[in-house]
């Protein structure tokens, strides 16, 4: 049977960090599964390595440290991509990479990508209703969620906060509630699967001073200027804004609706605010090994717990 490690945890607990040690020492690929990862040029925001990576950038994947990771610069800022796109992109890379004898290793804070690749979703196939969006469109948000309310009480119930404010998603939800063709199948589309569920944890103090501190080198990286050429490439701000934290809130000093101070300040409460709704798929994952990396001899018992699973039958 296919073996797949997935990497699972909040913001800044050294996801990329730890599947590179993974990969080389049980011959891996990684794909990334992170909603904001997968846009070209939002690479220092994303956080996508650390800046003393050694980085080769290839059409389709990167080499970091010597490690394939595909799932990067998938798509050009300012357009759609939604869980279904990942769910074709993860499964294709992941039969290419078990056809080479290679160990798949999916690492990512966004949960729905992960839970979809999983359990499937009813999503997948059903294509853009460009007429209802832009009717849509002109809805506010409070008008978007009662209306899917009305469509799809069980879909507005499983959403959570940011979710629910986040008229893309709202708009996509109505799309998909209101589509008359036959559903799509939910079937997963991979062959049997041994899948290693791997989350990260750590308190929620421990992780909030690390997300401050991996704020303030970002920024001292030029994660102004970033943002800065998005916006001068033609870049919405309504694009950013749903891109959401470091995009929305930079692009809103940067184009004066802010200060820098209050820019920072709110950036970091939505950064926590991030990582205690990231804490919550680990409640919807099932068989989920949880490590909290705040203990200094975690990556020694997730070490032998990824051999133990690696080498079994």
């Amino acid at each position: 049977m296919n073996k797949v490690l997935i990497i699972y945890g909040p913001t800044v607990t050294g996801k990329t960090s730890l599947s590179i040690k993974l990969a080389k020492k049980f011959e891996g690929e990684i794909i990334s599964a992170d909603s904001r990862q997968v846009y070209k040029k939002l690479d220092i925001g994303t956080g996508k390595v650390s800046f003393d990576s050694r980085v080769e950038k290839y059409e389709g994947y990167w080499i970091v440290n010597g490690v394939k990771i595909h799932g990067f610069d998938i798509i050009g800022a300012g357009k759609r991509f939604t869980a279904a796109d990942f769910i074709k992109i993860a499964t294709l890379k992941i039969k290419q990479i078990t056809d080479e004898n290679k160990l798949p290793i999916i690492t990512g804070g966004t949960g729905f990508y992960i839970n979809s690749l999983l359990k499937g979703i009813n999503s997948s196939g059903i294509p853009s209703n460009l007429k209802l969006r832009q009717e849509l469109e002109r809805l506010s948000t409070e008008e978007l969620y009662k209306m899917l309310a009305k469509l799809n009480p069980a879909r507005v119930e499983s959403m959570n906060q940011s979710d629910k404010k986040n008229p893309r998603r709202l708009i996509r939800a109505i799309e998909i509630a209101t589509y008359t063709n036959k559903e799509p199948s939910t079937v997963h589309p991979l062959p049997p699967t041994n899948f290693l569920l791997i989350g990260l944890t750590a308190p929620n103090n421990y992780l909030y001073k690390k997300s401050d501190i991996w704020l303030e080198t970002r920024l001292e990286h030029n994660l102004v200027e970033e943002i800065d050429s998005l916006i001068k490439n033609g870049v919405s701000q309504e694009w950013l804004d749903d891109i959401g934290l470091e995009y929305r809130w930079i692009s809103r000093f940067l184009t004066g609706k802010t200060t820098k101070p209050e820019a920072q300040e709110r950036l970091k409460g939505d950064i926590h605010d991030l990582i205690r709704r990231q804490k919550t798929w680990f409640n919807k994952f099932k068989d989920i090994k949880i490590f909290d990396i705040s203990n200094p001899s975690y990556f020694q018992k997730l070490e032998k717990t990824v051999e133990a699973w690696y080498h079994s039958a």
